[in-house]
């Protein structure tokens, strides 16, 4: 039987944490510092180390894990303020494709331009921006044969405007072409390519708000996984729906299935909060979604990266910086 390892953080931590699927044990790994704590942030693996950006804050600096010494070091400070993003990692560079501006809760503006951070050159460059129709928070990212994807999202704030919209960026000329919105509308979600395939997953229609009560939103979550097939151009969705939904989780391809983790939601029974959840499907054989070990500290507003076969999160909830690790074994 395969062991998974699941590292957790922990509250000031010095420490992260592994869990092992087959006695239920938890191993904590030490770290040589902590750096300022965030949520609402991006995170992205590049040539062997991970990088911490944005937040939900004034301009933060990049925070740069050496997962080699287990050290943290600070980088450039980011031109803008940017939270409520997934970044992506391309050749050296971490890209923001989508980010608010600002943190006018809950008119927050998209971000005008898109960012690149130069890990070589510790710099940030900026790109092009998309339309300003198209320009909007908390979509999900993702990179597929050098080229970078935006699906879904919300245009204004907290407030109204989420939708299906679906871009591409080619860096390479440095401009954006509009493709065929997904089939479910979403925010606060994530977006995991896998093979020739890109699959939309989580969030929620922030955008509904009951009569008496603006903040109703929470529990709007999509449990629908949408599927773009880059070889024939056409959306389709999975049968497999997510067991619980939740807006601000993040997901990650590991070794060709898909993990989505944590995020936040209310019910008609509970309030909103963060959630420990944590599901996984292969997207190629498997009818339906597979419950993994849940987080030891519940996380929305979540980084999330892939490095040497294993999962590394950081950031969220109350913006303590703790890692965890996941990884088969």
């Amino acid at each position: 039987m395969k062991k998974l390892i699941f590292a957790l953080p922990m509250l000031a931590l010095t420490m992260a944490a592994f869990y092992r699927l087959d006695n239920g044990s938890w191993t904590l790994v030490s770290s040589t510092n902590t750096p300022p704590s965030r949520n609402e942030c991006g995170f992205a693996a590049v040539n062997g180390k991970m990088y911490l950006v944005g937040g939900d804050a004034p301009a933060e600096p990049v925070e740069i894990y050496d997962p080699a010494t287990s050290a943290w070091a600070k980088g450039a400070t980011a031109p803008s303020i940017m939270h409520h993003f997934q970044a992506v990692g391309l050749g050296d560079k971490v890209y923001v494709l989508d980010a608010f501006s600002d943190r006018n809760y809950p008119n927050q503006i998209p971000l005008a331009s898109a960012y690149a951070y130069d890990t070589k050159k510790d710099a940030w460059q900026q790109l092009a921006g998309l339309p300003e129709n198209r320009r909007r928070g908390g979509a999900g990212a993702a990179v597929h044969n050098g080229k970078l994807y935006l699906v879904c999202g919300i245009l204004h704030g907290h407030h109204d405007g989420t939708n299906g919209l679906f871009d591409e960026y080619d860096p390479q000329t440095n401009k954006w072409t509009s493709l065929p919105d997904a089939p479910h509308i979403r925010d606060h979600s994530m977006a995991v390519v896998v093979k020739d395939k890109l699959y939309a997953v989580g969030g929620r229609n922030t955008s509904l708000h009951d009569a008496n009560n603006f903040m109703s939103f929470f529990d709007k979550v999509v449990l629908e996984v949408d599927c773009y097939d880059f070889k024939t151009g056409k959306w389709s969705t999975l049968a497999a729906k997510l067991p619980k939904g939740t807006g601000g989780g993040n997901s990650v391809n590991l070794d060709g299935k898909i993990f989505y983790i944590g995020g936040e939601r209310a019910t008609a029974t509970t309030p909103n909060g963060p959630q420990k959840d944590v599901y996984y499907i292969d997207p190629e054989t498997d009818t339906k979604w597979k419950t993994a070990p849940s987080l030891n500290k519940a996380r929305n507003g979540v980084g999330a990266a892939v490095y040497n076969h294993q999962i590394y999160i950081a950031g969220g909830a109350s913006g303590d910086i703790g890692l965890e690790r996941f990884g088969w074994k």
